[in-house]
């Protein structure tokens, strides 16, 4: 009988499964689509060069355990501090407009930041009885952050996430940096999990469509979109509090469309994070010819993303071309290509949204949902860290912290 069984090989998964095989634990990992990553993957070919569909920045890279990968396997990132720019009635914000926005922004955050531990949970947008001339452009980088509205946020949730120094985007890749690092980890893929029986004395039964797996007990490190929409059969079913965890940590949406261009129709601009300032119903950034390349992507955030995706790929880029050329002039649409990397993550069936974002008045969701089960079941991914929640290193944390319990319970057995 195998030691333990995984679930799901984004960052969770991966790590679970390094951190195992440095203890010399016996398990098989399983994932349901054709690639590894979950919601870090790279498109390296559509556009002539890598598109991140899904995560892209080292967050807080002098505290994120995968900063170090960058320079051992001689990635590129952009270091430094990034060159936002927001644009208002079709032009970019002189300087003093734009620091005037940055700061009431940054104003914003820090109140949520702000947070006491005596303070009662609140929707995040009750912090804001009071909203100035630039709340708009706060609320849509809010839905940016965080796939959905202010009002529906746990505010103390918000709070405790760890937000330091610069973000770095991943020139090759976030997901190719990823892969690289799993190259040596064994993944059965096209193996989704469809039963877990876990009631039995011996261990927990697996059933996929590729055949049954027995094993001492299982890490589960797939989204809470997954989970809720029961696409994996527990039996018996879950406590009603695990459940109720999972229910309370709901994904976001943010989608992408990445569009390549025949030549620059931006000007100097390079390697710059542009928000058109259209309000909270329509949260979208630009991310402009990131390391010089003729390269747009655009991401769509909060219900505004899940609905224009629910139209196509091609409304989304019609979207995309109209706001740049509302900025940058008619020469957008004379060059852009017809080709395009597009990303719908709300109808992905293994992923089905984008990042986990506690209900008000549920910040505790995260360590029950983190909590394992009987010591059989133990649970991984970026909704279960209460500190990097969102991010690929919140999720590869929280799975080599899964994979430590599940061996110690083992060990305890």
């Amino acid at each position: 009988m195998l030691d333990i069984v995984i679930i799901g090989a984004g960052a969770a998964g991966l790590a679970a499964a390094r951190r195992l095989i440095e203890k010399n634990a016996s398990f098989r990992l399983l994932e349901a689509k054709p690639h590894i990553g979950g919601r870090a993957v790279t498109d390296r070919v559509t556009l002539g060069a890598p598109v991140d569909l899904g995560a892209h920045w080292l967050h807080s890279p002098t505290l994120n355990p995968l900063t170090p990968l960058v320079d051992r396997y001689l990635f590129h990132v952009e270091r430094g501090e990034e060159d936002f720019r927001v644009a208002r009635n079709g032009a970019i914000l002189e300087n003093h407009e734009r620091d005037e926005c940055a700061s009431y922004v940054e104003a914003c955050f820090a109140r949520i930041a702000a947070l006491s531990d005596g303070e009662r949970d609140c929707p995040v947008s009750e912090l804001f009885p009071v909203r100035g001339a630039w709340h708009d452009l706060f609320e849509a980088s809010f839905i940016a952050k965080q796939g959905v509205p202010a009002a529906q946020s746990s505010a103390r949730d918000f709070a405790r996430y760890v937000w330091e120094g610069d973000d770095w985007p991943i020139l090759d890749g976030f997901g190719t940096l990823l892969a690289r690092h799993a190259e040596d980890i064994p993944v059965e893929l096209e193996t989704p999990a469809t039963r877990i029986a876990w009631g039995g004395r011996a261990g927990i039964v697996v059933e996929t469509p590729r055949g049954v797996l027995e094993a001492r007990a299982a890490i589960i490190a797939v989204s809470t979109g997954v989970l809720a929409a029961d696409v994996i059969r527990f039996a018996p079913s879950l406590p009603d509090w695990k459940r109720r965890a999972i229910a309370d940590l709901p994904l976001g949406n943010c989608n992408k469309v990445a569009l390549g261009f025949t030549r620059n129709p931006f000007a100097d601009l390079d390697t710059v994070m542009l928000m058109p300032d259209l309000g909270p119903d329509e949260s979208v950034e630009f991310v402009v010819r990131e390391g010089g390349r003729n390269i747009v992507a655009t991401m769509f955030n909060g219900p505004f993303a899940k609905a224009l995706a629910a139209e196509g790929a091609r409304a989304m880029t019609d979207y995309a071309v109209t706001q740049l050329a509302a900025i940058f002039g008619s020469e957008v649409k004379r060059c852009v290509t017809d080709r395009i990397v597009f990303a719908d993550w709300d109808r992905d069936p293994w992923i089905r949204g984008c990042y986990a974002a506690a209900r008000p008045g549920r910040y505790a969701a995260r360590a029950e949902l983190a909590q394992p089960v009987e010591d059989r079941l133990f649970f991984a991914g970026e909704a279960a860290h209460d500190r990097y929640m969102g991010d690929v290193h919140g999720a590869y944390l929280s799975g080599e912290a899964a994979a430590e319990a599940a061996l110690a319970a083992l060990r305890a057995a």
